[in-house]
């Protein structure tokens, strides 16, 4: 096994770490100059504290990988924006809603119903998933695989997301699937899972607005019923459809069409919102509107690619 893969087998939490180390020694290497000793000290001082900066900053990143490096930079990101936001005339600091579906009025013009994903776009539960992704692998003596792999999978259907990246019959897929809600089962502790911010805040308004809210997930309905209990998100979704509740699953139309047929809406008065292609598809193969959100598990480009019609936060 390479240096860099031993690497990338180590938590979320240790590469933040090892990241955020390099501060004080890029800080050292410059203040360095203010020190009350001889210009060869100071640069034997700025040659080890900068070559210190750089061995955490790369060994941070390497053991996040390209995906965990990103999800740090849209932390901070996300995290200067809510700073950077003035306070309002009653005094409370402006917030950014997320899904920040108020941010264009044209688009929930004209919505009666709005369709969410929950993984990525409601519940922030990637760590989660990936964990037992791959203590899943390493139980049935898998191929091991990134978490990033893993994060990629995050939309499918269990026996689909492993089949993805792994090379396996459909037997062998049952048995992943099996095995995954098991372990799922114990590390699906109270707060392993959390509401973005500015999620509740946002299903408040809707609700405000008279917009009727559910959801549609890759997840069982069980586990999906139980996560929207535990988040307090069931006083504003009142309709659940979970992967075993349908027979073609994402990125067909089946669960949105179910949906529509439910609350008696029109696909032209619908919005889908959703991290991942797959929830766009979704919506795209039903006729509704499409929202994509860049903080959940995929990407601008992926959401792009599968031509959503508007893409926030």
């Amino acid at each position: 096994m390479s240096i860099k893969s031993k690497l990338q087998k180590l938590s979320f939490r240790t590469g933040v770490i090892v990241l955020m180390m390099c501060v004080p020694f890029y800080i050292l290497s410059f203040v360095q100059v203010f020190f009350p000793v001889s210009t060869a000290v100071k640069g034997v001082l700025f040659t080890v504290f900068f070559g210190l900066a750089k061995s955490f900053q790369y060994g941070g990143i390497a053991i996040l990988g390209a995906e965990g490096y990103k999800r740090v930079k849209g932390y901070f990101r996300r995290k200067k924006q809510v700073e950077g936001v003035p306070f309002n005339a009653d005094g409370n600091v402006g917030r950014r809603y997320c899904p920040d579906l108020f941010s264009n009025p044209d688009i929930l013009s004209g919505i009666r119903l709005v369709i969410f994903d929950f993984d990525g776009t409601l519940g922030d539960s990637q760590k989660l998933i990936t964990d037992t992704m791959l203590a899943t692998i390493e139980q049935l003596n898998l191929p091991k695989r990134s978490r990033e792999e893993c994060v990629r999978t995050i939309g499918l259907p269990l026996k689909e997301g492993f089949s993805s990246i792994i090379p396996m019959n459909d037997e062998q897929a049952e048995e992943c699937a099996k095995v995954y809600s098991d372990i799922f089962n114990v590390k699906n502790v109270p707060g392993a899972v959390t509401p973005f911010p500015g999620v509740i805040e946002t299903l408040k308004r809707l609700a405000a607005q008279g917009v009727a809210m559910s959801i549609a997930s890759s997840r069982n309905h069980h586990s999906l019923a139980m996560l929207v209990k535990d988040l307090g998100l069931s006083e504003y979704i009142t309709y659940l459809i979970g992967a075993d509740d349908v027979v073609n699953k994402k990125p067909a139309a089946e669960a949105v069409l179910t949906t529509l047929s439910y609350f008696n809406v029109e696909a032209h008065e619908a919005l889908v919102v959703g991290d991942a292609e797959y929830d766009i598809l979704m919506g795209r193969n039903a006729g509704t509107h499409t929202c994509g959100v860049t903080y959940g598990n995929g990407s601008r480009e992926s959401l792009e690619a599968a031509k959503a019609e508007w893409i926030v936060c």
